[in-house]
């Protein structure tokens, strides 16, 4: 994948990284550097085996917990600060108005 190539510690196009290490789980973690930092953390060889965050349930909660404690997202979350918490998990705004509605509709069923 030509869009991830070179970056966040993928190697070159026809390494076939930027597909490999492409988006996955509740919090669409990209990139090899993201896999090896995240799978440090929780204990698991994420860079070897990739499709496990969006195999197995229990490890992509387990990487979308740490990713979101390691961001110390709930600083931004406490202050209901939607576009901070999408900021940081995006890069930019990618998908804000979605987020917005999803978070009206949970507020509705759990106030």
């Amino acid at each position: 994948n030509r869009v991830y190539a070179d970056r966040m510690g993928n190697g070159s196009e026809e390494s076939g990284d930027g597909y490999r290490y492409r988006g996955r789980g509740f919090i669409q973690l990209t990139g090899k550097d993201n896999y090896q930092k995240i799978g440090d953390r929780i204990g698991l060889d994420l860079v070897s085996n990739p499709d496990k965050v969006s195999q197995d349930v229990e490890i992509a909660l387990r990487v979308a917990a740490d990713f979101w404690d390691s961001r110390n997202l709930n600083k931004y979350a406490d202050k209901d600060d939607i576009r901070a918490v999408t900021r940081r998990i995006n890069g930019g705004y990618n998908g804000l108005e979605d987020r917005q509605k999803l978070l009206a509709r949970a507020r509705a069923i759990w106030g």
